[in-house]
């Protein structure tokens, strides 16, 4: 698989890295000399410097015969034109155009092209639905967001219970039962995909996956279920605030050409119990934009700096407490200093890996790594054999993906052992008909499930080859 990506920031970075390691064919289309070289230096790919909307230039790369074309500068209009002249011109290369503004991004969900992109990615629609996704899981801080509801992956010290260290992972699974996985364990910040075998030491750090009904059965509730929300309060009122209140169903006036407005979405947080719902951001426009279309929200324009905000806006009497502001630093302080006033939950977006680092070691319930989210948003299209990312381990090259099985799969019907999967790749899940399995060698597969696998990056594409057309 050949892909071309006009835009080296950081993620247009991000998905190069991850497609080398996968194996693929990467061209890197970048403006700026100072970035190319640094790029070239680093990564196994060819980099080219140059405009990326220069047809002779993207020619000389051989954007002719490559399946992908991603266009990810800092410009709406230049991905778009970028990916209309591709389009235009070449007739092999599928396109995607990473776009922020909001008309654009109303055709994000559209299955046709659109002025010669395929597919219209939208950084913050992406953050906001797996904020969204973690908030109705209860922000534990046990738990790990993946987007199959059906699955809960949790992380644990292996010392937390006395039944792990010191035993191997097959004695373990015969004392407390089958009906869970651990896909991972972190040993000295080395992430291992584990046999049977593997001894837990009590230094470790082990990965839980299963059915949440089974592993708060198995190992004791994480306390998602008992969230019940009275305050929900936003730091920051731009796109990504309103995109998430959609995402929870805060009911929206949208206007129309003839000046009636309409009442749209349905309140899903009265699944949560109701809460007061406060939007909190400096900028006195934004503020004002949120309020005219979130009607039945508290919205407060005020200096997120000041130090007698969290006081006297009563910030410590959140159950959550969302930091969404445009810079990730203020987002993490202000999910700390919530939390110490006394906020049930704090979650906070940040852009780039830098931070991720916190994770775990911060009083902070969940940290969303918003370039790694739009990654994985990316690679889901860009990979064969619909093949889904549902989490990407930190510690190390490997995923936990979802593998759907189509009809033309020829070994549908056969045990997960007849299926020649290579070696070291981890059969995590089975869901069938709708329910879960945690699978054994004599799970059989059949059409329209769905298989969770945990991986190295550089199997992803032997798994194409054997599930892919």
């Amino acid at each position: 698989m050949k892909i071309v990506i006009i835009g080296a920031g950081t993620l247009g970075l991000q998905i190069a890295r991850e497609l080398v390691a996968e194996g693929r064919d990467v061209v890197i289309i970048e403006k700026k000399p100072d970035i190319a070289m640094g790029i070239a230096n680093e990564l196994d790919c060819l980099v080219q410097e140059g405009d990326g909307e220069n047809l002779d230039l993207l020619a000389s790369v051989g954007t002719a015969e490559a399946d992908w074309f991603i266009a990810l500068t800092g410009s709406d209009d230049a991905n778009i034109v970028a990916c209309g002249l591709v389009a235009e011109t070449f007739k092999r290369p599928r396109t995607i155009a990473r776009v922020r503004s909001h008309y654009f991004s109303a055709f994000h969900d559209k299955r046709r092209r659109i002025l010669g992109v395929d597919h219209i990615l939208n950084p913050e629609y992406e953050t906001a639905q797996a904020v969204a996704r973690i908030i109705f899981r209860g922000m534990s801080p046990e738990t790990i967001d993946v987007k199959e509801a059906g699955i809960q992956l949790r992380k644990m010290p292996a010392s937390a219970d006395r039944r792990f260290p010191s035993r191997t992972l097959q004695q373990i699974r015969n004392e407390i039962g089958k009906d869970f996985i651990i896909p991972g364990v972190v040993r000295e910040g080395e992430f291992i995909a584990p046999s049977g075998q593997f001894i837990v030491e009590a230094a470790d750090t082990i990965y839980i996956l299963g059915e949440p009904g089974e592993l708060d059965r198995l190992f004791g509730q994480t306390g998602r279920r008992a969230l019940k929300l009275k305050q929900l309060t936003l730091f920051g009122a731009g796109q990504l605030t309103a995109l998430i209140l959609k995402e929870l169903g805060v009911p929206a006036l949208e206007g129309s050409d003839s000046g009636n407005k309409a009442l749209t979405g349905i309140n899903a947080l009265s699944l949560l119990g109701n809460p007061i719902v406060k939007v909190i951001d400096s900028d006195y426009e934004l503020v004002k934009g949120v309020s005219r279309v979130f009607t039945s929200i508290e919205t407060i324009h005020r200096d997120l700096s000041d130090e007698f905000l969290i006081e006297e806006e009563g910030i410590g009497l959140s159950d959550i407490v969302l930091c969404l502001s445009g810079a990730q630093g203020d987002n993490l302080a202000t999910a700390l200093v919530s939390k110490l006033a006394g906020a049930r939950r704090a979650l906070a977006v940040v852009f780039n890996d830098l931070y991720m680092r916190l994770e775990g070691s911060v009083d902070i319930d969940a940290i969303v790594n918003q370039k790694s989210v739009t990654a994985g948003a990316i690679l889901d299209l860009v990979r064969r054999a619909n093949i889904r990312r549902l989490h990407h381990f930190m510690e190390g090259p490997f995923e936990l993906i979802e593998l759907a099985i189509g009809a033309h799969y020829a070994k549908a019907g056969r045990r997960i052992a007849e299926l020649g999967l290579p070696k070291g790749i981890l059969v995590a899940f089975v869901i069938h008909e709708g329910k879960t399995i945690v699978p054994s060698g004599d799970t059989v597969i059949h059409e329209k499930d769905s298989i969770g696998l945990v991986l190295s990056k550089e199997q992803i594409v032997k798994l194409e080859s054997l599930f892919g057309v």
